[in-house]
């Protein structure tokens, strides 16, 4: 089946684009000294945002994905109540109008998100795209993710695996993405290999992996279907 997908990759959503505005240091200082004018900031674009979801919707799009790093290395970036207070309800509300069209939608988050992962899954996104699953604890984020029926969408970890050139760790790692979501997961690789120092070589291992895990999965019916 042809899956249509158009994203937002470099546009962001209601947490990205008011960063990108006022810079992300001035940005996190107006949540906590003018919340009243961010809220005005975060109203005006996601009023640009659900504009741009209908044309998608109108367009017959399958799915939307949108980049929003929340996360950095080993933490969040904002606390889990304030974003539960300030930009969930935004959304639960940009989410809903993708799915009145029947669009699925898909987050990018680099970073570690472990403590919002819940809580985006409950506000309507319905597959995360993770570069570096392996900040996770793997078989942990497969059981919270299949519980709420959210799909992973991601490489070979472009951190701790790929950049090495072992490839019996990169083809490991690749099946073991595959064995732990089954059919929750959704293999891809990382559109700039070069830049972060990885030969295609080392790239297509993982592909060949993805391709031969999933077809193992795909004969012996492991994994639910997201």
């Amino acid at each position: 089946m042809l899956f249509l997908l158009k994203d937002f990759w470099g546009i962001g959503w209601i947490f990205t684009i008011p960063e990108r505005v006022r810079g992300m240091d001035r940005y996190l200082m107006d949540l906590i000294e003018y919340p009243d004018r961010v809220a005005d900031l975060h109203e005006r674009v996601a009023t640009l945002l659900e504009g741009v979801i209908d044309r998608f919707g109108e367009a017959g799009m399958n799915g939307i994905m949108f980049g929003e790093d929340l996360g950095l290395q080993d933490r969040l970036i904002i606390g889990r109540d304030r974003w539960n207070s300030v930009h969930r309800p935004y959304y639960e509300r940009l989410t809903a109008r993708a799915h009145s069209y029947g669009m699925k939608v898909i987050q990018h988050s680099c970073g570690y998100n472990w403590d919002l992962i819940d809580d985006l899954c409950d506000a309507g996104i319905d597959c995360l795209q993770f570069d570096q699953p392996l900040v996770y604890d793997l078989p942990a984020l497969a059981e919270k993710l299949a519980r709420h029926g959210v799909g992973l969408f991601s490489p070979c970890d472009i951190q701790a695996v790929l950049p090495t050139g072992n490839r019996r760790l990169i083809e490991r790692e690749s099946r073991r993405l595959v064995e732990l979501f089954g059919g929750g997961f959704v293999a891809k690789n990382y559109p700039d290999i070069a830049g972060i120092g990885i030969a295609a070589e080392w790239d297509a291992w993982a592909y060949e992996a993805f391709v031969a895990a999933g077809a193992t999965h795909s004969r012996i019916g492991r994994g639910a279907t997201v």
